[in-house]
């Protein structure tokens, strides 16, 4: 089962300049493990044999005669909603050899017939007006299976939530003729998670985890065992494993833990336990090796190299592993600092290094080092990696560094019990769902503060660099390497590795460069003088304030006294699809624009700068628009707007800045393979707008022209440009509105721009039906995208309308082609009326090839036929629940901002802050149905649909 998706909105294809690096992280490596500890107040940690640790006085727990344990947490007024959880300690690393895909099938089939709810407990579930995603849900994973269930706090509702449970629990009778149909379902959620991801996480998974049974346990099973798992085995896997010794009730919400408890006990009690199988370990073997490996597919973009170390770790829970895993996270994060430090200054074809640790199994940790590389730079990435190892051994951590994490550690110590006071539902469920996964207790605050303190007072930095020299000296280690496509390396061998390792280990070392941030001066800005005159004054109304400025800026005034945050944003015409150069130089030249220092400065000042005085612009170009946006409090709004001011008047791109840009742009291009994604994108590109020249990704001489002299001046050129938009201000905040008016003055008014810019256009989709069929996937899988375009009028009641009508389809959409047809398992719809007067609306899927044509037909028939099939208990209840978000919206800062600059862009006043109060008060089921009868959403389409190149699918 799974939540409703995201989707994403329709946008045209446009080639984006990435700045940072794409490529696959340390952290994507090791996902396949454990999280990374993030916090000193999520360690670890369970009962000791001598009940040191003491739980949470917030939760409340039972264990019922048949082992069945039961925790309760009562939020109190911190909502109205309530969480039940049963999770059961079985995934799919339990299955034997024989029973793959076994664990996650049973998740599915308990939703269907049960000893009390023969019917189906699906439609039980409907029957109360329980929807999937919103109400009930339930996943799987290597670990466990977790059935959960949202409901009101309503004592009749809580309980109709544990009789549910109660079923998962002991009821499901998993007939055979109800798996059928299933399968099909199972099969599709299969089907959406092929692709080159799934490839590349199969492959890492099988080599970080060699040695045990993880690679070998795909939670989703293969497309066999889907197919041909009888019902018998499923029965089987459910009845030795689904025991209440194995189970655990997690109840989060406003709630009478008094009154739970019997309820509890009426529903759970006939639960029979039984001894469980055994279980299969979580660790992997590991042994004194080096092992060698490539990683390698058709659609892979990343070019890597990697050194992985595996150790067994210390899982000792009591204050002895507390201080352990208190000096990992010390270690862990003050390594991180040291190898930045030591990147500081890479030869040609390594573009970055970093660090990351994780956990492989129970009591199995590792620490990986990565290398990011050109497509013929691996040779020169492992000698860095192993560079860099040799250093940590010979230097060990940065005396600096450590003193920085003890002293976090301390202050999120200090903390601790404040937070705990302020958690939430979500917060609540989280943590007691972790913690009771892996057997551990969510300790007292004050016990934990107290005995992190003690650790914390006895810790010296000799202690965190033993814990470092440990993970290095790690027998077990791991060399991979990642080329991008098929793009070939040649692979050391295991001893060349060695012997390259050990002539490190005796030569001498080039000096550590000095850390630039602890040598650099002092940072300051330039003399600058952007001072004007306000020439007109307006009052918009609703408390708002118009200033024209003398260089033609407008800044649109809200004073928003009770508030701690100024929020600032800069709109001008300046996107990206203006004439007279390719999109990507026009982005190109926004970002190096935005990230270069001033004119005069030392490389990296004005980011010192910025940091100093915790100010940050962030930058946003879309076709049409160029917006910097920010949020300061009120005492560093002057160094916001000098910061502004600057980057608009003073920007000095540098050669080398440009240089480095297309250098890592060019090894972006060599890495880019034409992936199945990519071709689907470009084509439905084509079909709404035809061909754009400007929006081709560049070539290697394009790159070449621009790194000159000539192109630095084009691009410069380009820049000040984009600057000379005329800007629409918008500022609202505590700051006295005489104050803001002067700085708006020092600071705005006096910025050059150009009158008469002509701002950049949107495109618009072509009418008319249009498809394309393209045999290019790699995998047994077909899939659809279709986007299309209405002109049709805005206004914010239409607009909210229209979301309601978005939620309606794909519901529609969901029963036609998922509970009907068992065709998909997930779709992705968006129905969406945007400013522009546009109605936009993008729908997605996968499904099995040769069912894709029949599947499209009836998805357009649901759209074709959404105005005449509209249920006016449905809309009631979509209308409800946008009513219940917009209340919540109504007292958002963050929304208040975003209407006032909707509502200037649209009527050029405040009139939608005053209108957005009653914005549903006439929304009534027929109002949303006449708006219905407008849309189209069949007929102004662009459909691309993938199938597999032929005897290319296979799996």
């Amino acid at each position: 089962m799974t939540p409703m998706p995201a989707t994403s909105a329709a946008v045209p294809l446009r080639w984006k300049l990435a700045m940072a690096s794409k490529l696959t992280s340390p952290r994507r490596w090791l996902a396949a493990g454990a999280a990374l500890v993030l916090a000193v107040l999520v360690l670890p940690q369970a009962v000791m044999a001598a009940d040191a640790f003491r739980w949470s006085k917030e939760v409340q727990r039972g264990q019922l005669d048949n082992g069945l344990n039961y925790y309760i947490i009562n939020t109190g007024d911190a909502g109205k909603q309530v969480s039940l959880q049963l999770l059961v300690k079985v995934g799919s690393l339990d299955e034997r050899d024989d029973q793959s895909g076994v664990a996650h099938m049973v998740e599915h089939m308990v939703f269907h017939a049960t000893r009390k709810y023969p019917a189906g407990l699906k439609q039980h579930m409907e029957s109360l007006g329980w929807r999937i995603g919103v109400n009930y849900n339930a996943q799987t994973n290597f670990e466990r299976t977790l059935y959960m269930l949202t409901t009101d706090s309503k004592a009749g509702s809580v309980e109709a939530g544990l009789d549910v449970l109660a079923q998962f629990a002991g009821g499901a009778l998993i007939p055979a003729d109800a798996l059928e149909p299933e399968r099909q379902i199972i099969l599709e959620e299969w089907r959406t998670k092929l692709g080159v991801r799934e490839r590349m996480d199969r492959q890492r998974r099988a080599l970080l985890r060699a040695g045990s049974l993880y690679p070998e346990r795909p939670t989703i099973g293969t497309e066999s065992s889907i197919r041909q798992q009888p019902a018998q085995t499923l029965r089987r896997f459910y009845s030795d494993w689904y025991r209440p010794g194995n189970m655990a009730l997690l109840v989060v919400g406003n709630v009478d833990a008094s009154a739970l408890q019997p309820l509890i006990t009426q529903y759970f009690k006939d639960l029979v336990p039984a001894a469980l199988p055994t279980r299969n370990s979580p660790d992997p073997e590991l042994h004194d090796q080096l092992r060698v490996a490539q990683l390698q597919d058709p659609e892979n973009s990343a070019s890597q190299v990697g050194w992985l170390l595996r150790f067994r770790e210390d899982k000792r829970q009591d204050v002895d592993g507390m201080r352990a895993r208190l000096i990992d996270r010390i270690a862990e994060r003050a390594l991180r600092s040291q190898v930045r430090r030591l990147a500081v200054k890479l030869p040609a074809g390594v573009s970055s290094l970093s660090s990351s640790r994780g956990g492989l199994g129970e009591s199995t940790g590792s620490l990986g080092f990565v290398a990011s590389v050109s497509v013929d730079g691996h040779q020169a990435g492992l000698q860095q990696l192993l560079l860099l190892q040799e250093r940590l051994r010979r230097d060990g951590l940065n005396a600096g560094d450590i003193a920085r994490e003890m002293a976090e550690v301390r202050r999120l110590n200090d903390k601790g019990p404040s937070q705990q006071a302020d958690r939430e539902l979500n917060g609540w469920q989280a943590m007691l769902a972790d913690a009771v996964q892996a057997d551990r207790i969510l300790q007292d605050p004050l016990q934990k503060q107290e005995q992190i303190s003690a650790i914390v007072r006895e810790l010296k930095p000799a202690d965190i660099n033993a814990r470092l020299q440990q993970w290095l000296a790690a027998p077990d280690r791991l060399l991979f390497m990642l080329a991008p496509g098929m793009s070939p390396v040649k692979l050391p061998t295991a001893a060349q590795v060695l012997a390259q390792q050990k002539k490190l280990a005796t030569a001498a070392l080039p000096p550590l460069l000095a850390d630039k941030k602890a040598a650099a001066a002092p940072a300051s800005l330039p003399e600058l003088d952007s001072s004007g005159a306000i020439v007109r004054e307006d009052d918009l109304g609703h408390g708002v304030q118009r200033w024209t400025l003398a260089n033609g800026d407008v800044v649109v005034w809200q004073p928003q006294p009770k508030e701690t945050v100024m929020r600032f944003a800069a709109h001008a015409g300046a996107g990206y699809r203006l004439p007279g150069a390719p999109t990507w130089q026009w982005q190109l030249a926004a970002q190096l624009g935005n990230e270069s220092d001033l004119a005069g400065q030392q490389e990296g000042e004005l980011a010192r700068w910025s940091t100093a005085r915790k100010v940050k612009l962030s930058q946003q170009q879309s076709e049409t628009q160029l917006i910097y946006s920010a949020g300061v409090p009120a005492a560093q709004l002057e160094d916001l707007l000098r910061l502004y001011a600057a980057r608009q008047s003073q920007t000095g791109i540098a050669l080398p800045a440009l240089i480095s840009a297309t250098d890592q742009l060019a090894r972006q291009m060599a890495r880019r393979p034409d992936t199945a994604s990519e071709q689907a994108s470009a084509q439905l590109s084509k079909l709404r707008y035809g061909e754009l020249p400007l929006d081709q990704y560049p070539d290697e001489a394009a790159l070449q022209a621009l790194a000159t002299p000539a192109g630095l001046a084009t691009v410069g050129q380009q820049w000040t440009q984009l600057g000379a938009y005329p800007v629409t201000y918008f500022i609202s905040g505590p700051a006295d509105s005489a104050q803001m008016k002067e700085l708006a003055a020092t600071w705005l008014a006096g910025i050059a721009r150009k009158a008469g810019s002509q701002p950049a256009q949107p495109l618009v989709q072509a009418d008319g039906y249009h498809e394309a069929r393209l045999a290019v996937s790699l995998e047994p899988q077909g899939s659809v995208r279709a986007v299309a375009s209405q002109a049709m009028p805005w206004s914010p009641e239409r607009a909210a309308q229209t979301a309601i009508l978005s939620r309606i389809a794909y519901r529609q959409l969901r029963q036609e082609l998922r509970e009907k047809e068992a065709g998909i398992y997930r779709l992705n719809y968006k129905l969406s009326l945007d400013p522009q007067s546009r109605l936009q609306s993008e729908l997605s899927f996968t499904s099995a090839p040769e069912r894709l044509d029949a599947l499209w037909s009836a998805a357009l028939r649901v759209l074709e036929r959404l105005p005449s099939q509209l249920d006016t208990a449905m809309l009631n209840e979509e209308i409800a629940r946008l009513r219940s978000s917009e209340a919540q919206r109504t007292s958002d800062a963050g929304t208040r901002f975003a209407r006032l600059q909707l509502s200037y862009t649209q009527y050029g006043d405040a009139r939608y802050l005053d209108d957005s109060k009653q914005l549903l008060a006439g929304v009534t089921a027929d109002s949303v149905r006449a708006l219905a009868q407008e849309f189209h959403l069949a007929r102004d389409l662009a459909v691309v649909k993938v199938v597999p190149k032929e005897g290319g699918a296979s799996h």
